[in-house]
């Protein structure tokens, strides 16, 4: 467990340098090559595009080829993706731009499994801890990936961020080397061997348990990424320098992937369930924290709160996920599919809804967004607590 664990965890650092190298690039690249201002960042929502259609899909592929077959094809994309990039600022083609960052899509929908490949084999004891490292690998991106965007940026002269595209193949070929190295899990052994719920009750609370879950991981992330983006609209709306803001994103970063390290022990000592109902907790808190507090340092705690909860939401979420009953990966592929549509929202809602209602009332929206998982959460606990 814990050799396939700490690999997967590795993978996860490099494909999360990869995502961050693509949100601090796409929408500069797209603005140079675009023929129109509107369509600037439209390389980065055919990224966005290309994990809503890819995640299922995938998932079903996994379970007829396998992770790694999968997980392989995903490097080669992440390189050619790289190799198109690289290639569309050296011709001045949007389209290969476009088709680029397509390709860097199906590669994120791809590695986004590997917290779940992590818990193939492992008992429902095992799994959350698993989740919780292989998620751990977000500190090392947060560190890495701003440092090789600035240091590529300019590396070869009169073609400005090629070289940043260029990195996506050292990291396909280090993610395969990683990857080539994780032991095989015998299929028999995979988390689809659980049995199915034997009742039509059981059938119906593991179903409740997956919406419990599907709500906590997507919701958590659509809420967190809109809110990370406007923070920094906000912060530049105050007139704080860009380095403050950015040490906001650090910390806000830090926040999100450092309790991994010990997530997984407090899912298991204390469940899954009272960890993603602390998350609602913090996330709530922090936005009531923003709200009343506009100011730099208000900003700064509830980022930190929001990453936080995020972590406690996601982590829990892909654990519940990972520990239910039935075809592991037609269960996955629901929870990425609804994760991505989610983020997706979140992540291109977030400038229109700071110029429509403002950074307060976008707060209260989360708010309320949040709430429905809560009280869902709450009724099942009822629920269960009658039964008893």
């Amino acid at each position: 467990m814990r050799k396939t664990t700490l690999l997967y965890s590795a993978a996860q650092a490099l494909a999360l340098c990869g995502a961050v190298i693509t949100v601090s690039i796409a929408p500069l690249v797209g603005k140079l090559l675009s023929p129109s201002a509107e369509l600037s960042t439209l390389p980065y929502g055919l990224q966005f595009a290309s994990v809503i259609v890819c995640s299922y899909l995938l998932s079903m592929a996994m379970k007829r080829f396998g992770r790694k077959p999968v997980f392989y094809l995903a490097c080669f994309s992440f390189a050619l993706g790289g190799s198109l990039g690289a290639y569309s600022i050296y011709s001045d083609s949007f389209f290969l731009n476009c088709l680029a960052h397509a390709l860097f899509g199906m590669a994120f929908s791809a590695f986004a499994y590997f917290r779940f490949a992590a818990t193939d084999g492992l008992s429902n004891e095992q799994t959350a801890k698993a989740v919780s490292l292989v998620t751990l690998g977000g500190v090392v991106a947060a560190f890495v990936a701003p440092i090789l965007t600035s240091h590529s940026r300019l590396l070869i002269p009169d073609y400005a961020f090629s070289a940043s595209y260029l990195m996506f193949i050292v990291l396909a070929v280090l993610l395969a080397f990683v990857l080539s190295t994780v032991p095989n899990v015998a299929t028999s052994k995979l988390a689809t061997d659980k049995a199915n719920p034997a009742s039509s009750a059981a059938n119906q609370s593991y179903k409740t348990e997956l919406i419990l879950a599907i709500y906590a991981s997507g919701f958590g992330y659509m809420l967190m990424a809109l809110l990370m983006m406007q923070s920094s609209l906000k912060m530049n709306a105050m007139g704080i320098e860009f380095a403050s803001i950015m040490l906001v994103i650090q910390c806000h970063v830090l926040a999100m992937f450092i309790p991994s390290l010990f997530m997984g022990r407090i899912i298991t000592l204390i469940g899954v369930g009272r960890v993603i109902f602390a998350g609602y907790m913090v996330m709530l808190a922090s936005m009531l924290i923003a709200i009343n507090f506009e100011s730099y340092h208000g900003i700064l705690v509830a980022l930190i709160g929001i990453g936080l909860g995020w972590n406690m939401l996601y982590v829990g979420g892909s654990a519940l996920v990972a520990s239910l009953p039935g075809d592991a990966h037609k269960l996955q592929g629901l929870n990425e599919s609804a994760v991505a549509v989610l983020n997706t929202i979140g992540a291109f809602s977030a400038g229109w809804l700071f110029a429509s209602i403002g950074w307060e009332n976008s707060n209260w929206a989360s708010m309320f967004l949040l709430l429905p998982g809560f009280v869902m959460l709450m009724l099942a606990w009822i629920k269960k607590s009658k039964k008893l």
